[in-house]
């Protein structure tokens, strides 16, 4: 494979590019206006809420139409056959989603539903290999059981799913954290020679760049559930189909890839049923609203709070990026790395309250 080419490169990403940074000014322009309230539509209201001012939750919604007229406009190749296929996996999350981030009425169970429905759809019709899992402990004896594989990948998406819509609440964090899982994936994909999926990830990438621009640090406009539940089942889709097509990589890298919007769904479960809540009970205690709410009381960092969320936890969100560029091939150094971010994590979890009383005493 020649990269020098270019042949991988679709330059009507490019276009589409363009038009999504066009429609995300136009939109955040428009809620600067107040145009919401001349059509009748509700502020959001959350106790995960950290914004003042009403902000469009549209972002997901205008990066999804980016891609599906980009599909439509671009000539059929295997890469937009297989973007075509996800895109027509996502329609349950598309609609409910985009009716959460308008009326903001739907229910959480409704919601799960519709991300168990997209990983059903996705592997009822995805024909291509899957990763083969039958050597991991307790995995391996899962999927000999009548429907395991479907059960484990549909679960897979859906908790991958809802990780990444648990760190949509401060400006950047969300997407920096996909940009960084698809610059994983898109590494792998070239040491592999994969021109496939390197085209279709890359252009994935740069149809995200326009929301980011708008999004950190101001927070102009945000991704809303049906932007964070697409991307992070974009980003699971894109695993399988990678380690399916490629099974000399170790399936653990897609472990360590993935690991930021794992250990977030792992860390609210466990929390709240040791608060005996329901797990669909929203809160405050995420490891990035804890930070905001640690910079927050300090004048020097009010007015950056929310900014500085993301940056200063720079460290969770781009340590799978460079850590699978030294241990992909290695299973025993995917093992090291996947502990280490636990322990990070839950050594910087740890360490937010004690500063929070700390700073509570000096006051």
């Amino acid at each position: 494979m020649n990269f020098n080419s270019m042949q991988w490169f679709n330059t009507h990403a490019l276009i589409f590019m363009g038009l999504s940074l066009i429609l995300n000014i136009l939109v955040a322009y428009a809620w600067y206006k107040k145009f919401y309230q001349k059509i009748g539509l509700k502020t959001y209201q959350a106790v995960q809420r950290i914004h003042f001012n009403e902000t469009p939750r549209l972002g997901g919604f205008i990066f999804i139409v980016s891609l599906i007229t980009y599909v439509i406009y671009s000539k059929p190749s295997e890469d937009i056959l297989l973007l075509k296929l996800i895109l027509l996996c996502l329609t349950p999350i598309l609609i409910i989603g985009f009716k959460e981030d308008i009326f903001h009425n739907v229910d959480p169970s409704i919601r799960l539903l519709s991300l168990l429905f997209v990983g059903w759809l996705f592997r009822a019709n995805f024909a291509g290999p899957l990763p083969n899992i039958s050597h991991v402990p307790f995995l391996g004896e899962l999927i000999l059981l009548p429907g395991g594989v479907s059960a484990f990948y549909i679960l897979s998406m859906a908790a991958i799913a809802n990780g990444m819509n648990l760190i949509d609440g401060v400006n950047g964090l969300c997407g920096a954290v996909a940009l960084t899982i698809l610059g994983a994936l898109l590494f792998l994909s070239y040491k592999t020679a994969d021109t496939v999926m390197v085209s279709l990830i890359f252009s994935l990438i740069l149809l995200l760049i326009p929301f980011m621009m708008m999004n950190y640090p101001k927070g102009l406009i945000f991704l809303g559930d049906l932007g964070a539940y697409s991307l992070g089942l974009i980003v699971s889709m894109l695993a399988i189909i990678l380690f399916g097509r490629h099974p000399e990589i170790s399936p653990w890298a897609a472990v360590l890839i993935l690991i930021y919007p794992v250990t977030e769904v792992i860390f609210s479960i466990l929390r709240r049923v040791l608060n005996g809540v329901s797990i669909f009970n929203p809160d405050t205690a995420h490891l990035h609203l804890k930070l905001f709410n640690f910079f927050k009381p300090q004048p020097s960092y009010k007015k950056i709070a929310n900014a500085l969320v993301t940056l200063t936890l720079s460290g969770l969100w781009i340590f799978p990026l460079l850590a699978i560029t030294w241990t992909y091939h290695k299973s025993l150094f995917i093992w090291i790395a996947i502990i280490l971010f636990m322990i990070f994590y839950g050594g910087l979890y740890a360490i937010i309250p004690s500063m929070e009383k700390k700073l509570a005493r000096k006051k």
